[in-house]
């Protein structure tokens, strides 16, 4: 849970520079800085990383690196357009990508295959997210529309118009039968897995709710466009409160199995909240 906690609290828009892998792997110039779009672990102890070095509508990366050496990138497979989101399995055997342009791209680790699916997601795509079950990647698109796609069959399996907005973040309940979704009006919809059927909505803010993480079964945590971090009960029309403010947009969430919760803003901060007690670390970037 350490590593996966590190990985999720990265800042959603990452600035860094490269340098060459001596074994290849990387063919970034030294001295360009390029965009790291996500990250995620990748079960063997080294992370997943979308690389954009250029527009939004050029082809990007997806690449491995350790944590001992992460300016070392080894690239792993390509994507049509900038990689927004990545999503790794739960045995590190299958890593999908989704793109600026809805596309997916699914890559075995075991046979170094990749296999393109353009448009599958019908628009930009921020989060893609796979199932308890490894069976199924869920996405949400910049139209706010929800997607399961069968990995099994490669193909969509069921569609939801889930809302007008884009939907910015998913997440899973520790009891797998349950989806949170947030969308660009401030909303947090929630649905029941597997049958996608909706439960209700709860209203964090009038701006974009970024993301969402459960804290256990029954409380989520929601980071907002207003720099603010709520919690809430994971029940519709639940009523969410501040626990935490930062300087900026707070763009990603994780939780420990202990309880802590780590949130990382635009700014470069990363707060934490356990017991009711506040911290933060960082400096603006």
């Amino acid at each position: 849970m350490k590593t996966r906690c590190i990985a999720a609290i990265f800042l959603g828009l990452l600035t860094i520079t490269l340098h060459a892998d001596e074994s290849g792997g990387s063919k970034v110039d030294p001295d360009q800085s390029v965009w790291i779009t996500s990250i995620a672990p990748a079960g063997d102890g080294s992370f997943v990383a979308g690389v954009v070095t250029d527009l939004h509508t050029r082809p990007a990366a997806v690449s491995r690196f350790h944590q001992d050496s992460p300016n070392q990138l080894e690239e792993i497979f390509q994507m049509p357009a900038a990689v927004w989101t990545i999503a790794v399995s739960s045995d590190g055997k299958t890593i999908a990508g989704g793109d600026y342009k809805g596309n997916l791209v699914v890559y075995d680790v075991a046979s170094e295959n990749a296999s393109s699916h353009e448009n599958a997601f019908e628009g930009w795509c921020q989060k893609i997210v796979m199932s308890p079950d490894d069976g199924v990647i869920v996405a949400g698109n910049e139209s706010g529309k929800l997607f399961t796609w069968n990995l099994d069959d490669a193909k969509v399996s069921k569609t939801v118009e889930l809302c007008e907005a884009s939907i910015t973040s998913l997440a899973f309940s520790p009891g797998e039968n349950q989806l949170a979704a947030t969308d660009g009006d401030g909303k947090v919809h929630l649905l029941k897995w597997p049958e996608l059927e909706s439960i209700g909505t709860i209203s964090v803010s009038d701006v974009t709710a970024w993301c969402v993480a459960y804290k256990d079964e029954s409380t989520l945590v929601i980071g907002s466009e207003d720099r603010n971090l709520y919690h809430c009960q994971a029940k519709p029309d639940a009523k969410p409160d501040s626990i935490a403010k930062g300087g900026d947009w707070i763009t990603r969430i994780a939780v420990s199995e202990d309880g802590q919760i780590a949130a990382s803003e635009v700014s470069g901060k990363i707060h934490f909240a356990i017991g009711g007690i506040i911290t933060n670390i960082g400096d603006e970037s």
